[in-house]
C-alpha cells in the first residue's frame, strides 16, 4: 500500500485541480448562509445545515468540542458544488440540545447513524476537525456500513507518542485575555488575532452553553487509538495537518495516517489547529480532490432517497 504525501502551498495546486482565484479573507469567526434545521434524535432535537444536491453523495460535517456547526462556514459553499452535504451540531453542543449525560463517544456517533436512518442515508463521508475527526474515526469504528470515507483535521485521537503540544487548549477561561491566548495557540497567523476577532469568539463561547457538555467528555475521554484498533478501517482515509500545528504537532499526523490501511496525509503550510478555518481554499481543494477520487474509484455512490 503505498501513501501519499500531498503538500498544498499557497503557490501550488495539486494536480489536475484548477490553481484557485483571488483568495478570498479568512475569517476566524464566520456564520453558515443556510437555515438550521432540527431532527428528533432518541427524543432529542439534533440541529444541522443541509446544502447540495440531494442525490449526490453525503458528507457529514463534525466540528470540534466548544465549537459547532458554523466552523465549516468557509467550507460549505466549496463542497456542496458535487456533494450533498450536512453541518452538524452534535448533542450538547450548537444549537442541538443538551441533556444533563456522560457524552461518550458512541453517545455521539448512534446520533449520527440515526439522523443517517431517519433521513434515508445509506452510507456518508465523515469529516471532522480536532475532536470532530476523532468523531470520524469512531463512526467508522462504530457504524462502518454507514462510513463510506473520512476525513479527520488535527485530532490528537491517533496512535504515537503525542510529544510536544499544548495540553487541554480547551481548558481557557471565558475572558477576553484567555480567549485571546486561546486563538493565538490554535492559529499560525496572529494578525487574524483582532480585537473584534477575540470579541465575537468570547460572546460565542459565553452563548454556547456547551460547559456542561464539555466537562463531562473530558471528565472520562478516550485513550487515543491504537494501531489495532485503526487497522480495522479499511476505507478511504484523508489526514489533513497544518505543518505550524502547535497544539498537535504534524508527527502526530504522520502517525495517524500510518496507522490507517488507506490513510493518505495532507500537510498544509502556514496554518495551525484549525486548516479548515485558517486556510480554507487549501482544505477545499484538498477535499475535493480526496472525494472526486473516491467517487471515480466507486467508493462514493450518488445517494437515492426511498
Amino acid at each position: 500500500m503505498i501513501r501519499v504525501l500531498l503538500v498544498i502551498s499557497s503557490a501550488v495546486a495539486l494536480s489536475g485541480v484548477a490553481r484557485a482565484q483571488t483568495p478570498q479573507p479568512r475569517r476566524l469567526v464566520d456564520q453558515l448562509r443556510v437555515p438550521v434545521r432540527y431532527a428528533t434524535v432518541f427524543g432529542q432535537r439534533l440541529a444541522y445545515y443541509e446544502a447540495g444536491p440531494p442525490r449526490a453523495p453525503t458528507l457529514v460535517l463534525i466540528p470540534s468540542l466548544g465549537w459547532d456547526a458554523h466552523a465549516w462556514a468557509q467550507n460549505l459553499p466549496a463542497l456542496t458544488g458535487k456533494y450533498h452535504v450536512i453541518a452538524l451540531d452534535p448533542l450538547g453542543l450548537g444549537r442541538s440540545d443538551k441533556p444533563l449525560i456522560d457524552y461518550k463517544m458512541d453517545t455521539w456517533t448512534d446520533g449520527f447513524a440515526e439522523l443517517m436512518r431517519l433521513k434515508a442515508i445509506d452510507r456518508a463521508v465523515f469529516v471532522g476537525a480536532v475532536m470532530g475527526g476523532a468523531l470520524a474515526v469512531q463512526m467508522a469504528l462504530d457504524h462502518p456500513k454507514r462510513v463510506a470515507a473520512i476525513v479527520v483535521a488535527a485530532s490528537n485521537s491517533g496512535p504515537g507518542p503525542h510529544e510536544g503540544g499544548i495540553r487541554n487548549p480547551s481548558g481557557y477561561a471565558p475572558s477576553l485575555a484567555a480567549t485571546r491566548a486561546s486563538l493565538l495557540d490554535a492559529f499560525f497567523d496572529s494578525t487574524l488575532v483582532t480585537d473584534s476577532v477575540v470579541r465575537a469568539r468570547l460572546v460565542s463561547r459565553l452563548a454556547a452553553g456547551d460547559g456542561y457538555t464539555i466537562q463531562r467528555h473530558l471528565a472520562d475521554h478516550r485513550v487515543p487509538y491504537a494501531p489495532a484498533e485503526l487497522a480495522r478501517i479499511t476505507v478511504p482515509a484523508l489526514i489533513v495537518w497544518c505543518r505550524e500545528d502547535r497544539i498537535t504537532p504534524l508527527s502526530w499526523g504522520q502517525d495517524f495516517a500510518n496507522a490507517l490501511p488507506q490513510g493518505r496525509l495532507a500537510v498544509l503550510e502556514r496554518c495551525g489547529h484549525y486548516p479548515n478555518i485558517e486556510q480554507p481554499e487549501q482544505f477545499n481543494r484538498i477535499v475535493t480532490a480526496f472525494l472526486d477520487s473516491a467517487y471515480a474509484a466507486g467508493t462514493l455512490k450518488p445517494h437515492v432517497p426511498e
